[in-house]
């Protein structure tokens, strides 16, 4: 009973956590429909990423206090029919690029603030330390599943609805991303209990001033930090995959959205439960399981540099999906170092909070830096994107050699 009450959890917060970002980050899969019905240039769409990002990083800081703080559920929430309101907002909207600066920034608030620390301690707390690994990768699987299927209803509606107008099938899509929203808030509010505070509500667990500033100085926070970098990086460079798919491979945009899809939400359904299938059972560590990801990433995108222009669609699709497992290798692993780099559960929500804000940096100038590339270089420009996320994954894997150590010296003094 224990179990199916976690794993519903698991789900509703997977659901919910899924149907968040798929707006803010559906250039990965409908670049270049966005690019066509908004009408702007590479540039401009990078640069929403930028402003997301400088408003995701002012929130993190107070949003991790308030995670650590008080009752997550009404957090939750609001956050979440909060995001289907702006799905909503930007059907007007979307020709107006301000606008969608705007909404791009106000979205920030919604998915990042106290949503974002308060759903990671949430996790966390659902399992004891030796199954962080599992409990992270369930959750990526199921908000993979999530994420997966919004797109595809997405895709299936603009399709449809638009019957060959771009426009009218973007607008559809979008109403269907804010109706999908509502409906994980609907399942967040019947099955996560009134009192799901995970022990914050205790007088004695509450955080203090002096544990908020101490979680500043915990090493473990600044590795987990600059892993969390090295997956928003090498996130970003797989995202420009999509339009470097059809403009030097020459796949058509609409298998290559459909693609971008599946590497962008399904190979969570992989990559997730995988790396924690690796750190809880084969290496009983998930900075080992970071190390291999970080190498598989490098490996799989330093592919691309040498494949030849109109390769066989089987493999460009099996090296497009590989480079996502890879991915969610990582990201199924980042947050679950916790234990093993001597972050306590009672500072969870204050420590993913810090790791957040600098880890998500990258999103506030790659974006931009990979859309002048390409409408400086043209497809040249690829080649620089690709070089640059192979030589993040090289520093993933050498800051994850570092955790191992910080890992196996914790265990020593525990022994001791």
């Amino acid at each position: 009973m224990k179990n199916t009450k976690r794993f519903l959890l698991l789900f509703a917060l997977g659901v919910a956590y899924g149907f968040m970002y798929v707006m803010p980050y559906m250039k990965s899969s409908f670049y270049d429909q966005m690019i066509a019905a908004m009408g702007c240039t590479n540039e401009q769409l990078g640069s929403l990423m930028t402003y997301y990002t400088i408003a995701l990083t002012i929130s993190y800081f107070p949003g991790g206090w308030i995670g650590d703080k008080f009752n997550p559920k009404p957090v939750l929430l609001a956050s979440i029919f909060g995001q289907a309101a702006l799905s909503f907002l930007f059907v007007f909207t979307y020709q107006s690029y301000p606008m969608a600066v705007l909404i791009w920034c106000l979205m920030a608030l919604t998915g990042g603030f106290a949503f974002w620390p308060s759903m990671m301690k949430g996790i966390r707390l659902t399992g004891s330390d030796e199954e962080q690994g599992r409990i992270f990768g369930i959750f990526e699987a199921l908000n993979g599943v999530s994420s997966l299927l919004l797109s595809f209803v997405m895709l299936g509606i603009m399709a449809l609805a638009g019957a060959g107008d771009l426009v009218t099938g973007f607008k559809s899509a979008c109403i269907s991303m804010g109706v999908l929203s509502i409906v994980s808030g609907v399942l967040v509010f019947f099955l996560m209990p009134e009192n799901a505070s995970y022990g914050a509500n205790e007088e004695s667990q509450k955080i203090t001033l002096h544990d908020y500033i101490a979680t500043f100085k915990i090493p473990g926070v600044w590795l987990m930090s600059v892993l969390v970098w090295c997956y928003v990086t090498i996130s970003a460079v797989a995202s420009y995959l999509t339009p470097y798919s059809t403009s030097v491979l020459g796949m058509s945009a609409a298998l290559a959205a459909s693609i971008g899809t599946v590497r962008t939400y399904g190979c969570r359904l992989v990559g997730g439960p995988l790396g924690g299938f690796l750190a809880d059972k084969t290496f009983h560590s998930a900075s080992k399981a970071q190390f291999v990801g970080q190498v598989a990433c490098a490996v799989s995108l330093g592919a691309f540099l040498v494949i030849p222009s109109g390769i066989g669609g089987g493999i460009l699709m099996i090296l497009l999906l590989l480079t996502g497992v890879c991915m969610f290798i990582c990201k199924g692993t980042y947050f679950s170092v916790q234990p093993e780099l001597g972050i306590s559960a009672r500072v969870s929500a204050t420590a993913v909070a810090i790791a957040t804000a600098v880890g998500y940096l990258p999103d506030m100038f790659v974006h931009t830096m990979f859309g002048n590339w390409i409408d400086t270089y043209g497809d040249a420009g690829y080649d620089r994107i690709l070089f640059y996320g192979i030589g993040t994954a090289v520093l993933g894997a050498a800051v994850a050699v570092a955790a191992i150590r910080v890992s196996t010296r914790s265990a020593g003094k525990a022994e001791e």
